[in-house]
């Protein structure tokens, strides 16, 4: 596993990722990927079919969607184990809310190194 050889307790994990969540939700896309993302992070998109491979393109990313339908993120909890978190959302947009599940795979730091958002596309 990649990290900063320190390894975070469940609740440090769980606040670098609302944290994330939060920066986003003030339109900080580049503070979101930066406080939660490994350098090598890959998200899977269920909405593009593709995978977004590091930093950079998942910032780049987030904000095409954000440009596309402004989406506010509500956290209806984060799951947290060793090596991996569930964050229950809710995506608002154009005031309609749709249920979404990210599903991280964490290095021993916390950082996001994989993740894959789910939904139900007739929500």
């Amino acid at each position: 596993m990649a990290g900063t050889g320190t390894k975070a307790t469940s609740e440090q994990k769980r606040a670098r990722i609302r944290k994330s969540y939060d920066l986003s939700a003030k339109g900080d896309y580049e503070g979101s990927v930066q406080a939660a993302w490994a350098d090598n992070g890959v998200f899977h998109s269920q909405m593009r079919g593709r995978e977004f491979r590091g930093k950079a393109a998942i910032r780049d990313e987030v904000k095409k969607q954000n440009q596309e339908v402004k989406t506010t993120w509500h956290v209806h909890d984060v799951l947290v184990s060793d090596d991996h978190a569930v964050a229950l959302l809710e995506a608002e947009q154009e005031g309609d809310r749709r249920r979404i599940v990210h599903v991280m795979h964490l290095d021993d730091s916390g950082l996001i190194e994989e993740a894959w958002a789910v939904f139900n596309p007739t929500d």
